[in-house]
């Protein structure tokens, strides 16, 4: 297998403490077998607060028991975590080493990459060139999106389908947001904004239609690209056609929240944090694109 990485991505270090969306809270963080073995034979105050915020399920899966205010109880008071600092970040469970990288099967093609939720992936995506540039693994070989769309094996791909549009209609405004009502919601600020949203399209539309005249053309291109490449593999089970429209109901949506309350990355993230980390919620979005065909 040969991995393909945006380049950029391979500079990913965590905010750590200056991070102000901790991944650390609000999901549910399950914890390998080996790891929760290792957590509840340690010793000392900090083995105390680990068997403590141990929990297994019916399902026998042990995870981390949030606290009231659904942050990991393991985060100290500076947001830094507590099992890093005083074992070590060879001790994480397999989940919290991982996050947010990601790593999907295209054929031969590993596709990498660190995920959206997070703010420095964001800034990370901010900062490169556009166009996006993605390096192949052991060769001195770059690629653009386009020429990787093509040796993944869709070669005669129409231009507008590698390019974001924003469409700023009334009609188009309400078909992302139905598109995106079905989702199971992260919390309960998304599913009010989604019903504002959808209550308030002449807004929403007349926005969206300023924003367009003077917008960061270049970090919703890049945003684009990046939202279909890590959806490639369904790109591939599903059809291109699919995965571009995905991506740009995606990124319209980005695109409607930025108009609407600015700061594109933030919007980026908080979509990311609730589609794109949610097992069921891209599935969804997918099966509703064949529905509606």
């Amino acid at each position: 297998m040969i991995s393909i990485i945006p380049e950029g991505f391979n500079d990913f270090h965590c905010k750590a403490g200056s991070c102000r969306h901790t991944c650390c809270q609000t999901w549910e963080i399950d914890i390998d077998e080996d790891t929760a073995d290792l957590y509840r034979s340690q010793p000392g105050p900090l083995g105390d607060d680990l068997r403590a915020s141990l929990e297994t399920g019916e399902d026998g899966v042990t995870h981390i028991r949030l606290n009231e205010k659904g942050f990991c109880p393991l985060l100290d008071q500076d947001g830094l975590c507590r099992v890093i600092k005083e074992l070590g970040d060879e001790c994480l469970s397999d989940i919290c080493a991982v996050h947010p990288r990601f790593f999907t099967e295209l054929d031969d093609y590993v596709l990498c990459g660190t995920g959206l939720c997070c703010e420095k992936s964001c800034e990370l995506l901010a900062e490169q060139p556009n166009p996006l540039r993605f390096a192949v693994e052991d060769s001195d070989e770059v690629l653009t999106f386009p020429e990787l769309v093509a040796k993944a094996g869709w070669e005669e791909v129409p231009p507008e389908l590698l390019r974001f549009v924003p469409r700023t209609s009334r009609e188009e405004c309400a078909r992302i947001i139905d598109n995106l009502l079905p989702t199971e919601p992260i919390d309960e600020a998304w599913t009010q904004e989604m019903l504002w949203l959808r209550e308030h399209l002449d807004e929403v539309s007349a926005a969206a239609a300023a924003y367009a005249k003077d917008y960061p053309d270049d970090l919703f291109q890049k945003l684009y690209q990046f939202i279909l490449y890590r959806q490639l593999d369904r790109a591939a089970d599903y059809g291109f056609d699919a995965g571009a429209e995905y991506a740009e109901q995606s990124t319209g949506y980005i695109f409607l929240e930025a108009a609407l309350h600015g700061d594109p990355l933030e919007q980026a993230r908080v979509w990311s944090e609730q589609i794109e980390y949610d097992t069921d919620n891209v599935p969804l979005l997918f099966r509703e694109i064949l529905e509606a065909e």
